[in-house]
């Protein structure tokens, strides 16, 4: 198997791209740095609510990785 064979294979079975991301909340001002993904403009990483139980918050890209 060629490079240009892996490259393709790994680019079919990557739909996502790995991201970290820094999530504020609008609350209680709490800040997280986390791992995510970034899928069909999406971003997914798990995250649900504060400590201060607030759904509500903002989520800042900080590095993209392949």
């Amino acid at each position: 198997m060629g490079h240009t064979d892996l490259t393709s294979l790994l680019e079919e079975e990557v739909s996502f791209l790995r991201i970290k991301v820094r999530i504020h909340c609008k609350r209680c001002g709490e800040r997280f740095v986390l791992r995510g993904r970034m899928e069909q403009g999406q971003i997914q990483t798990g995250f649900k609510r504060c400590i201060c139980d607030n759904c509500e918050f903002i989520i800042e890209v900080m590095e993209k990785h392949a």
